[in-house]
């Protein structure tokens, strides 16, 4: 029996995706998560850093791209380094990827305003291809009767990451090292990407309340065209954030932020350029994230009135007579012979026992 279906334009266009090598999510908020795309971030912070990321494109067609990133990343301050782990979820249309990575970095300090940081990531990666749900015209195809494709293979990642003064930062990282295949019934390796990305945090203001960050990312793989980011990012108070940025041949997209204590929420939209039609279906990224505090300062107890150190008492008539003798003594056994340093002496020891005496009776 054969039926007359139409076929999904999302399905149509993954047929790239079969010959070719496969390519990253385009996540916009490494501004806030390095991790994202570099393992050796893992650890930079003093404290627990989670994040969740969830990015839509092109939300106006059924069966458009949907990416679910969820991070981790804790300090190892003991050995110097950091441990991190992430699980991510893409789904475009009937081809789904789910991937599992542990990262490791260690950081060098190179003096008191630098350090440098060298990661890799170890990726477990798992290909769906859900042929069975596929809209096709003719049902009859053998290819259909085996529902889904599936593979799990390794792949990996490298990155190094240079910070100066907690204000610039550089990083390059190269994702998809091993550009991993299962050698299943997939005809797609992953794609080895080469990622840069550099950013610096200006003081605009003096109170240093308002902040500027410019961050500039830009990708190569040998399957697509260089592809750049410039960001600028206004920071007031390090509570709120907006901004603006550009992706080469894609979009113009605008940042808002805000933090609350331990709360972090990022939200990107993205304006489709290449294509005015895209523009019905716009990009949506939200990031929620959550810092668990390592470092608390010890609280200071004062001591209590029974354990206060009591204050010495002050020097007695006796013990400063005595002091003043010894000083008069020693500079007469000095040899001092000069007739005026002598008769000033003998006036200063003259006004000094009359203050002892005056002490004396006093008391």
């Amino acid at each position: 029996m054969r039926k007359t279906i139409y076929i999904l334009f999302i399905s149509v266009g993954l047929l790239p995706v079969f010959t070719f090598g496969q390519e990253l999510p385009l996540f916009s908020n490494y501004t806030v998560n390095p991790l994202i795309y570099n393992p050796a971030n893992a650890g930079q912070s003093n404290d627990i850093q989670t994040f969740l990321h969830q990015r839509t494109q092109w939300t106006g067609f059924k069966g458009s791209p949907v990416s679910h990133l969820l991070t981790m990343s804790a300090p190892l301050t003991k050995i110097n380094s950091g441990i991190g782990i992430s699980v991510q979820n893409d789904q475009r249309g009937l081809f789904n990827t789910l991937i599992g990575s542990v990262k490791y970095a260690y950081h060098a300090k190179i003096n008191q305003q630098s350090r440098l940081s060298l990661g890799v990531g170890i990726d477990v990666q798992n290909r769906l291809l859900r042929i069975g749900e596929s809209t096709v015209r003719d049902v009859d195809d053998p290819l259909l009767n085996n529902g889904s494709l599936s593979e799990t293979f390794m792949d990996a990642s490298f990155g190094i990451e240079y910070h100066f003064l907690n204000k610039l930062s550089i990083g390059l990282s190269a994702p998809q090292l091993l550009k991993g295949n299962g050698g299943g019934d997939f005809y797609v390796k992953n794609s080895r990407y080469f990622i840069s990305q550099i950013s610096y945090m200006f003081e605009v203001s003096s109170s240093k309340n308002i902040k500027l960050q410019p961050l500039v990312l830009a990708r190569y793989s040998n399957n697509i065209p260089l592809q750049y980011d410039i960001n600028a990012l206004l920071h007031y108070k390090d509570m709120f954030m907006i901004g603006t940025g550009y992706r080469s041949n894609y979009a113009l997209n605008f940042h808002a932020g805000v933090v609350l204590k331990n709360l972090t929420f990022r939200y990107v939209y993205d304006f489709a350029t290449v294509n005015s039609n895209l523009n019905s279906g716009l990009s949506h990224e939200i990031t929620l994230g959550y810092t668990f505090g390592l470092n608390k300062k010890e609280p200071v107890i004062l001591p209590q009135e029974d354990t206060m150190v009591e204050e010495e008492e002050p020097l007695s008539a006796d013990k400063i007579r005595a002091i003043l003798n010894l000083l008069i003594d020693e500079y007469f056994e000095s040899g001092n012979n000069n007739p005026e340093e002598l008769k000033k002496v003998e006036l200063l020891k003259e006004t000094i026992f009359n203050l002892l005496d005056s002490m004396d009776k006093k008391e």
